[in-house]
């Protein structure tokens, strides 16, 4: 039976995974996972390897036979790269063949840059990365903030840029950088980098929480990044609060506001949340480390102080925490993950947030009888995001034929 262009590209593809997948597989091996003739597999193996996509090389030779050979990504095979963004940072990362990072940089987002602005900066990060081979360049993934529509290339929505609706993203990228461009939301983007070179590899069943400006969850169910029936599948950011009994839960609501309970989760438990209930405990003639200096407080300086131990920088983070903890109770309680991996600036506080949101969620299932999953931080820094929308071009891209 002849096999149509379509069909190669897809043998050709679902060979690279497994390489990617397991370094190192025979021939014979990969034939057996993907349930293809050993003939029809080494075929398309010599041709990848023709082609650069793929290396291979000869094992301890047996005493008799033919020695088995493996097979490997090839570094040199070409580059992606991946762009990560929301309210105030853009991140770009480029990554070889073999996924190991290369060039990284980052642009500032300010408050008043009109969305053609931030197009210009996405575009200058992704010039800023290039290989000095532009053919070399295989692919752009876009972990985008806030609701998206990869199958029309848009950024749908996202509150914390302004007029940021319906932005045409992949077409205008594609044309400027002669590549296929693939957009996804960047808590999505943020666990295929933990699925494919963090503490997700391996697991099944898992969630990456994305706390940064915003705060949505990426969720992995039988191996597989689920994104819903509309592409919306993990914004828990818009799920409503609890109340809180603890006194600085004050500073996270307005004057006039009667409590935290049926506020967003974002409005309360985000790193931009915590910076505004500081400035309002400020306001509220508070003591703290944090009003040593005049200006406004960013979350350096909130690290800074909290591992000093100031009182007011600490209860502010333990009702973040606790609110948190809560939240992923309830993910736990419908999802049941092994794991629950939190991503994003917060993880530089370590302990000091982990402890009080891991005892909050242990403490609300161990009340139902509920399965306590391993709760731990994301490792793997400020680009995680960038190196997950890399991992998200390596995972949709197709050899050409």
């Amino acid at each position: 039976m002849k096999i149509s262009t379509l069909q190669a590209a897809s043998i050709d593809s679902r060979i690279v995974k497994q390489v990617r997948a397991h370094p190192g597989i025979s021939r014979s091996l990969l034939a057996r996972k993907l349930q293809i003739a050993p003939s029809t597999v080494s075929n398309y193996t010599e041709r990848l390897i023709l082609e650069g996509f793929l290396s291979e090389s000869e094992k301890q030779a047996r005493q008799t036979g033919r020695p088995p050979t493996s097979l490997r990504l090839n570094p040199e095979g070409g580059q992606f790269i991946g762009v990560d963004f929301e309210a105030r940072n853009i991140m770009a990362m480029a990554v070889d063949f073999s996924d190991t990072p290369l060039r990284q940089v980052h642009k500032d987002i300010e408050q008043a840059d009109s969305v053609p602005q931030i197009i210009q900066k996405i575009e200058q990060a992704i010039s800023e990365v290039l290989p000095d081979d532009p053919v070399k360049l295989l692919g752009i993934g876009i972990g985008v903030p806030g609701l998206v529509d990869p199958a029309r290339g848009l950024a749908v929505h996202y509150r914390y840029i302004n007029d940021w609706r319906d932005v045409a993203l992949v077409a205008p990228l594609a044309e400027r950088f002669g590549v296929p461009v693939y957009l996804e939301n960047n808590a999505r983007s943020m666990a295929l980098a933990e699925l494919w070179f963090g503490q997700g590899r391996g697991l099944r069943n898992w969630l990456c929480i994305s706390i940064r400006s915003g705060i949505g969850a990426g969720i992995i169910a039988g191996g597989e990044l689920q994104r819903g029936a509309n592409d919306r599948a993990g914004e828990i950011g818009r799920w409503r609060c609890p109340e809180s009994s603890r006194r600085a839960a004050g500073f996270f609501t307005d004057p006039d506001s009667p409590g935290l309970s049926g506020r967003e989760l974002q409005e309360v438990a985000s790193v931009r949340a915590v910076l505004r209930a500081v400035e309002r405990a400020r306001t509220a003639g508070e003591k703290s480390l944090l009003f040593s200096r005049p200006g406004p407080v960013n979350l350096a300086d909130v690290m800074h102080a909290a591992r000093q131990r100031d009182r007011l920088t600490l209860q502010i983070i333990e009702v973040a925490a606790e609110i948190l903890g809560s939240a992923v109770a309830e993910l736990v309680f419908t999802l049941n993950p092994s794991q629950v991996i939190l991503a994003g600036p917060v993880t530089l506080l370590g302990d000091i947030l982990l402890r009080p949101l891991r005892e909050r969620a242990q403490e609300i299932l161990e009340a139902s009888g509920g399965d306590v999953p391993e709760i731990v931080n994301s490792t793997m820094g400020e680009y995680s995001g960038a190196l997950g929308a890399a991992a998200l071009a390596v995972q949709e891209w197709k050899p050409t034929r």
